[in-house]
């Protein structure tokens, strides 16, 4: 049976949230899984009490400290080794767990994940992805959004690669397609590294090891052209970011939109109703509580992060997330092609 670690005091709203989610994890699952949730026992155990846990596969364990959205990443990771964080990932290192799952400070996962746990064989650099919304059937993923704003070509391309298994072992896409987000699609264009970004990825496309449109503009990726679109973490994290505030934003413009039809008459309560509901459905693409959270590729172990405004149904699906990634092998699958030579 699988052991997940969940940090409790990862994520805006947590501990509640984390604690409701782990609960109905367990509950939804039939306890397919054990799962240990840590953090502070005076914070944690009042909310924990609330609920009946005697048949879950449950465990929770006491971290003194926290590390907050506002902590520097290496300096919490350092300095704060009696954390939820640091401690939960020491329980993988250790193999008393199997993966762990966190809301919280992004960058802080990401130093503590490499520092608890390493890189799995042949691998630069660990990397983040993204789900994006597209015309059609299937899914987008945005790499990197955020963990490596200086990247190499090499590693731009080793990014390409890690997705194309994640994607064809952990999604089941068949034939991922890989596009390098650049200002026009033609071979010459951009800066120097997008250059030999480009080139390196026709050597890897050569090799089978993935499959290479191209360059690819912005409006492609809604399109779907790809489904890995490559860029680095500042573009990619920039366009993460904007795409996250598009459902408010047009939200926001429909509700004003819809009050000023209903008190003018033109509208009745019946078709209001009717309306919002297919604005909604619009949005369901959008949504990335149902992935959860995202692993960090290339890291020697399974590290799930998720938004840190992630509801008790992210957590939920957080924690499937990294059940999924193990049944399903990605790292030893990713070990296997980076480490060939």
């Amino acid at each position: 049976m699988l052991t997940i670690v969940v940090d409790a005091m990862g994520g805006d709203h947590a501990p509640a949230c984390v604690i409701e989610g782990t609960v109905q994890a367990l509950q939804e699952s039939g306890n397919r899984f054990k799962i240990i949730l840590i953090g502070q026992s005076e914070k944690v155990e009042p909310l924990l009490a609330k609920y009946d846990t005697s048949m879950l596969n449950l465990k929770f364990l006491h971290a003194p400290e926290v590390v907050t959205m506002n902590d520097i990443p290496a300096t919490a990771v350092k300095t704060k080794q009696q954390s939820s964080l640091v401690q939960g990932l020491l329980l993988c290192k250790a193999k008393e767990a199997d993966a762990y799952v966190s809301a919280g400070n992004t960058g802080a996962q990401m130093a503590a994940s490499l520092f608890v746990l390493g890189r799995l064989p042949g691998v630069l650099r660990p990397t983040i992805y993204a789900y994006f919304p597209r015309i059609g059937e299937g899914l987008t993923n945005i790499v990197d959004v955020g963990a490596n704003v200086d990247c190499k070509p090499e590693n731009l391309v080793q990014f390409a690669e890690m997705v194309t298994i994640y994607q064809r072992y952990g999604a089941g896409i068949e034939k991922p397609i890989t596009g390098l987000l650049n200002i026009g699609e033609e071979e010459g264009k951009g800066s120097e590294v997008l250059k030999q970004t480009y080139r390196l990825l026709k050597e890897a496309d050569s090799k089978g090891k993935i499959t290479f449109i191209g360059n690819i503009e912005g409006h492609d990726i809604l399109k779907g052209r790809a489904t890995i679109v490559v860029c680095d973490g500042l573009v990619g994290n920039t366009i993460l970011k904007f795409g996250e505030s598009i459902p408010e934003f047009l939200g926001t413009l429909f509700s004003q939109s819809l009050e000023k039809l209903l008190s003018s008459g033109q509208f009745t309560p019946e078709i209001a109703a009717l309306t919002t509901s297919m604005f909604k459905g619009m949005f369901e693409p959008f949504d990335v509580e149902k992935f959860g959270g995202v692993p960090f590729l290339g890291v020697d172990g399974i590290s799930i992060v998720g938004h840190g405004r992630s509801s008790s149904r992210a957590i939920k699906n957080m924690i499937y997330m990294a059940e999924h990634m193990l049944e399903r092998r990605v790292n030893e699958h990713i070990a296997e092609v980076l480490s060939e030579k």
